[in-house]
């Protein structure tokens, strides 16, 4: 019997494993669905949840950032330096300076100086060989000998003239009629205008003489006063003409250079404070570290219509003949004011069709526009000469919507953080 039962149950156990089965599979598949199920629930929380809280932070945030009032950035006006600087460009010039032309015609036959020589006033420059001017002025001097004799002749026929008048007149009535006393009397008047012409004649000559002589005398031509040659154009053998038109080329041109004399164009704003008598400081690109101590000598007097500027003259010493004349030169004037305008920066000014204004910002809160006038531009800062005080406070940056009378908050600096020490190394 004991080994028929256990065949026995193994026949009969396939027939009740259907029955278990599908008790296991339904237990599996909810704990499935279950694990599924916490699964969404946990990526709603971690994905889902935060966007949702998020939003409606940035929902507050906004509604609070609309409800606040604006943040602005305010600076007060600083008073400008009493002692301004201002480097104006300006152009080295000689203090004389001219060009030597020729007063007569003729060749050059020898010259004395070259460019860059130095020399003092009457020093001869040159020689010019003038043979045209020579025959003239011995054709002239031939003219009045010839004149002066003519003088003498008429002068004699002259006393002729009065001598026969005279025994005219003593002889009288009776023998001689008073027709012929009448022409004799005519003719010495006649002897008389003669010899006056003659006599002018000779002076006509006597004065073309001399202009022929001083013409003669431009043969040498000498320094008007100390200098320097700047400019030779001629060599011996070059065909010399007077005068000193475009036609013509000068010979030399001389300048003084010992004292410089710079013409700087100085703008309208500035014009006020320039006054003959004052320093300047001049330097020269060329010459990197070195100031030259000039004195304004000069100025126009008038502002010029064309450019709105002053023209100003600065002489410089130069007795070592550092400075060349003809160069570039940057003058630095420093004027003084006793009472400073105020500076703002750029980024308070408001342009617009209402004028120059500002943002003032008030004790309690609110802001408002204020028309200014403004004098100098410094490029980031600008000049103030009137419509605000030094306390104000000023907005900068401001946005272009906020209405005047609106209600503003200043922002705030923010807190420099201190560096932390470092730890000490274990």
């Amino acid at each position: 019997m004991s080994a028929v039962e256990p065949a026995a149950k193994r026949a009969v156990s396939p027939a009740a494993a259907p029955t278990a089965l599908p008790v296991v599979g339904g237990h599996r598949l909810r704990r499935i669905a279950l694990a599924v199920g916490a699964v969404f629930a946990v990526l709603f929380v971690v994905g889902v949840v935060p966007r949702l809280l998020l939003r409606q932070r940035l929902r507050t945030d906004a509604d609070a950032v609309r409800t606040r009032p604006p943040i602005v950035t305010t600076v007060n006006p600083r008073r400008a330096p009493e002692v301004v600087e201002i480097p104006l460009p300006g152009s080295i010039e000689a203090i004389l300076e001219t060009g030597i032309w020729a007063r007569t015609d003729g060749y050059l036959r020898r010259r004395f100086v070259d460019i860059g020589d130095h020399v003092v006033k009457g020093q001869q420059l040159a020689d010019i060989e003038t043979p045209e001017v020579d025959q003239q002025l011995m054709q002239a001097i031939a003219t009045m000998n010839q004149d002066k004799a003519t003088v003498v002749k008429t002068e004699a026929d002259l006393a002729l003239t009065r001598t026969t008048l005279q025994r005219y007149l003593t002889a009288g009535p009776g023998t001689v009629s008073k027709q012929q006393i009448d022409e004799r009397t005519s003719a010495v008047t006649d002897a008389e205008k003669i010899v006056d012409a003659a006599r002018a004649t000779v002076n006509a000559d006597e004065a073309n003489v001399q202009r022929l002589l001083e013409l003669q005398s431009f043969q040498k031509v000498y320094a008007p006063f100390d200098g320097v040659i700047t400019t030779r154009n001629v060599d011996p053998g070059s065909l010399i003409s007077a005068g000193s038109t475009s036609g013509t080329r000068e010979l030399f041109r001389l300048a003084q250079v010992d004292v410089l004399r710079i013409f700087v164009y100085v703008p309208q704003s500035y014009a006020p404070d320039i006054k003959p008598g004052m320093t300047a400081e001049v330097t020269v690109r060329e010459l990197p570290g070195r100031v030259f101590q000039g004195t304004v000598t000069r100025t126009a007097g008038a502002i010029d219509a064309a450019s709105r500027t002053l023209l100003t003259e600065v002489q410089v010493p130069n007795r070592d003949g550092t400075l060349l004349s003809g160069s570039y030169a940057t003058v630095k004037f420093k004027t003084e004011r006793a009472d400073p305008p105020l500076v703002v920066p750029q980024s308070a000014l408001l342009i617009d069709a209402k004028g120059v204004r500002v943002a003032l910002v008030e004790g309690d809160g609110t802001l408002h526009y204020r028309p200014i006038q403004i004098g100098r531009d410094f490029g980031n800062e600008v000049e103030v000469l009137s419509g605000i005080d030094a306390t104000d406070a000023l907005a900068v940056g401001l946005a272009s919507n906020i209405a005047d009378g609106a209600g503003v908050e200043i922002a705030k600096p923010v807190a420099a953080t201190a560096n932390p020490k470092p730890s000490p190394a274990k």
